[in-house]
């Protein structure tokens, strides 16, 4: 079969604008990894599935009350295109206390980065050395020191075979035997270690793989915890962060609430998260 030049050229010129929007999509998405931390990470489609009636994963995304301390958060788009802006026009609002529930997926979950993993424990600081895990950058008073960890959205160190246990509900498996709480007195970070001196011997599931991928974190590396008391630790993240600006795109510096929406809806079977919002308190009452 033979092609004119013409139609070569034509095909090349639809081939070239197919990868120029893909790479557009690419450039524009943003991921749980993409996110400041520490953050406090809502799901929304476990979000949706609390309303009444539940609601369908159709783009829409409510707001929130947390009956405990009144704290209303409202959805800021990540863009200004007319899906986005939509966003910010519901009129949906779920009353939720981010209770957990086992066997059910939570709904908000703590978002840290390791400052140090097992190798770079220091003596006389990190003692007993023999249970240090990591440091992560969530300090605690954020979330009162209660908060366990869990198996978590983006656990890349469970193997591509075990995806499954970080999709669903098993994001919010916890991670036996691991403990979390103050790095030191005068150190606003927090750190992880096992709960028994014997490590994953003592403290791990039979499956060996609830917990044993704690071992392995590194430095840059992303981990969540469930904080006990969701509602409070919200509160605690907008006095923190949520007065400055009304932008998700500022640095880390400042300028976001560090209350973000995300949703694995129309990404690939064990993919990351993707961004899709950022909540806001307006309510004044609560400062």
């Amino acid at each position: 079969m033979c092609y004119s030049k013409t139609s070569l050229f034509v095909n090349t010129l639809g081939l070239m604008a197919v990868i120029a929007t893909q790479l557009h999509v690419a450039n524009s998405l943003m991921l749980l990894s993409d996110v400041p931390t520490p953050s406090f990470i809502i799901d929304l489609q476990a979000l949706r599935r609390i309303a009444e009636p539940p609601l369908n994963d159709n783009g829409e995304i409510p707001c929130i009350r947390c009956p405990k301390n009144n704290l209303l958060l409202q959805p800021v788009a990540r863009d200004n295109d007319s899906d986005n802006a939509r966003h910010n026009q519901s009129n949906n609002v779920i009353s939720c206390h981010f209770q957990i529930i086992d066997g059910q997926p939570a709904i908000g979950y703590l978002h840290s980065t390791v400052t140090r993993g097992r190798g770079d424990a220091i003596p006389g600081e990190d003692e007993p050395i023999s249970t240090f895990l990591a440091e992560i950058d969530l300090d605690p008073t954020l979330c009162f020191s209660d908060a366990h960890l869990v198996l978590g959205l983006n656990n890349h160190h469970v193997g591509s075979y075990y995806w499954a246990r970080s999709a669903g509900a098993g994001s919010s498996m916890e991670a036996p035997g691991v403990g979390y709480g103050n790095s030191s007195e005068s150190n606003s970070k927090g750190v992880l270690r096992w709960l028994d001196e014997g490590g994953p011997t003592a403290c791990n599931s039979n499956d060996g793989k609830c917990s044993e991928w704690v071992n392995f974190l590194r430095r840059q590396d992303t981990v969540q915890l469930l904080p006990h008391d969701g509602q409070d630790t919200l509160l605690e993240f907008y006095k923190r962060y949520g007065l400055s600006s009304s932008s998700i795109d500022e640095d880390e510096t400042g300028g976001t609430s560090r209350i973000f929406g995300i949703s694995n809806e129309g990404r690939p079977m064990g993919s990351e998260p993707a961004v899709v919002c950022e909540w806001r308190c307006t309510n004044e009452e609560v400062i």
